[in-house]
């Protein structure tokens, strides 16, 4: 089953990455912020790849990444996404998310990941795995408020993260019993 273009939750709009994006990924990965956890600065030429890379995804997976608006401005605060990875050592799948920082600690990460999660459900997926630097503890208090477990350590580009699991199959069936009883 194939993830939704679009999805809301009370604050946030989601909306399946798109080539207008362009600005907005740009600006994030030129803010220090973003980059002290997701690998550094690219130029526009490397944003533009980036976004190629998710949109490909899309189309190869029928999941992917979506932009965050916030509900009542529009405005682009973030994404959200759901992303093949082979970090771990197992084939799988990633819950990424990303928030400008003007807009961290208001726990926007965590509402669109919830969103995420309950797709990756629907779509009928077994796990997600989320990892992150193991110096970024915002970002795994974020991964563990959304039901991840575990800390395994990881390399990803080269630097040693934390990798937390969130099993699905068991939550997916839960619910099944919950609604039926």
């Amino acid at each position: 089953m194939p993830a939704p273009d679009t999805f809301s939750t009370a604050r946030l709009v989601a909306r399946r990455i798109e080539l207008a994006d362009d600005a907005f990924l740009t600006t994030m990965f030129r803010d220090p912020a973003v980059n002290a956890t997701l690998g550094g600065p690219r130029d526009a030429d490397a944003v533009a790849q980036l976004r190629d890379r998710m949109l490909d995804h899309w189309d190869r997976r029928g999941f992917g990444t979506w932009i965050l608006h916030d509900r009542a401005t529009g405005d682009p605060v973030g994404w959200v996404g759901l992303h093949e990875t082979d970090t771990g050592g197992r084939g799988g799948v990633e819950l990424l998310y990303a928030i400008a920082p003007a807009r961290w600690r208001e726990g926007l990460a965590t509402e669109a990941g919830r969103g995420a999660v309950r797709i990756a459900q629907e779509m009928g997926l077994d796990e997600l795995v989320c990892f992150t630097l193991v110096s970024n503890v915002a970002s795994q208090r974020t991964m563990e408020g959304l039901g991840f477990t575990g800390s395994e350590p990881v390399e990803h580009a080269g630097v040693p993260h934390v990798l937390q699991r969130l099993a699905l199959a068991g939550a997916r069936q839960s619910q099944e019993v919950s609604e039926r009883g």
